[in-house]
């Protein structure tokens, strides 16, 4: 089954305002993006418990100073797709790519996130980073 218009709009307001928390470099504005319990499927094949929102917030946090220290300064997606999964879901794919200050891409992977409808928007409830 195919995603409606609507949901790949969605979806895209939702990967944008997750690459606006994400420029803040404040955990507590990614963390919002998330619902709890959730999960986190790393590149390694490794799988993280997020139970609470305490969890949530390190690990995003933990990523964001890294990414930071790294050089990061902003993230941009593109090659969205989404598979609805009944009325309350979406399933949606991008291809993040974290950019330097001078706007070059230092580091491109793609990830899947399994959205919850929620009455606040969607809610990551799983993410999972593709191996390469």
């Amino acid at each position: 089954m195919s995603a409606t218009a609507a949901e790949l709009a969605l979806a895209s307001d939702f990967f944008d305002r997750f690459v606006a928390a994400f420029a803040s470099f404040d955990g507590a504005e990614v963390a919002a993006l998330f619902a709890v319990p959730g999960v986190a499927h790393r590149r390694d094949g490794s799988l993280v418990a997020l139970t609470t929102r305490a969890d949530v917030l390190a690990y995003y946090q933990s990523a964001l100073d890294g990414y930071h220290r790294d050089g990061c300064r902003a993230a941009r997606w593109s090659e969205l797709a989404v598979m609805p999964m009944g009325r309350r879901s979406l399933l949606a794919a991008v291809t993040w790519e974290l950019l330097r200050e001078d706007g070059g891409a230092q580091v491109r992977w793609r990830q899947s996130y399994a959205l919850s409808l929620t009455a606040d928007g969607p809610k990551v409830f799983a993410a999972s980073m593709h191996a390469e």
